[in-house]
């Protein structure tokens, strides 16, 4: 399991925080934020928080995340998606492929 090796207090990289998790906090925004966060991890490799643009299935190697809205989709890309199965409108830590 990876951890942050950046002073980010409260980082949980292998946790994602779905749609109904936010409505369950009082409304639509993430408990942590903004999208565009980045770390890096003692895997070596960098990690963002970003939002899901579409159902992405767990551990998806080839995500692409948008650099400016930081929405991520299941398709070509440099990113891994996170260790869960998530829903459009999810949010979680997305880490490169590869270094």
């Amino acid at each position: 399991m990876a951890f942050t090796t950046l002073p980010i207090a409260g980082v949980d990289l292998v946790d994602t925080q779905t749609v109904a998790e936010q409505a369950l906090n009082g409304g639509t925004n993430p408990t942590f934020g903004p999208l565009g966060t980045q770390t890096f991890a003692n895997d070596g490799l960098p990690y963002v928080w970003a939002k899901a643009g579409e159902a992405i299935t767990a551990s998806t190697a080839t995500c692409s995340v948008n650099t400016t809205t930081f929405v991520a989709t299941a398709s070509a890309g440099t990113y891994k998606a996170p260790t869960t199965t998530m829903a459009s409108g999810d949010y979680g830590w997305f880490s490169k492929a590869s270094v």
